[in-house]
């Protein structure tokens, strides 16, 4: 699949397409978009809330549940174990999943 870069507009495929497709539906909030509503995740909403272990689990559960979502398009890729901790500056998340045969793991700041 080829897609474009949010930032630059340039065309990108391959792994850095699939990590521009997961981090839009990640940051996009879910019912935002007037023609899709189940796309994106209801992880932006948890963002503002104070950092706690409960939080940690709100968060990966959001990030599963919008991998799982057909209308968010990532389907092909299937997530594995999803981990997000605290840091001083918001949550480290760390995705592990298969993607073409193969184990990748992305990892996020937020």
């Amino acid at each position: 699949m080829i897609g474009i870069d949010r930032q630059t507009g340039h065309t990108i495929d391959g792994l850095t397409q699939l990590v521009s497709r997961i981090q839009q539906v990640l940051t996009t909030t879910r019912g935002s978009r007037e023609k899709r509503r189940c796309f994106g995740s209801n992880l932006p909403a948890s963002l503002g809330k104070n950092q706690n272990a409960q939080q940690c689990i709100d968060i990966q559960s959001s990030i599963i549940a919008a991998f799982y979502e057909p209308q968010n398009g990532l389907l092909d890729f299937f997530p594995l174990r999803c981990q997000a901790t605290r840091h001083m500056h918001g949550f480290h998340l760390r995705i592990e999943g298969k993607w073409h045969a193969r184990i990748y793991s992305l990892e996020v700041d937020l």
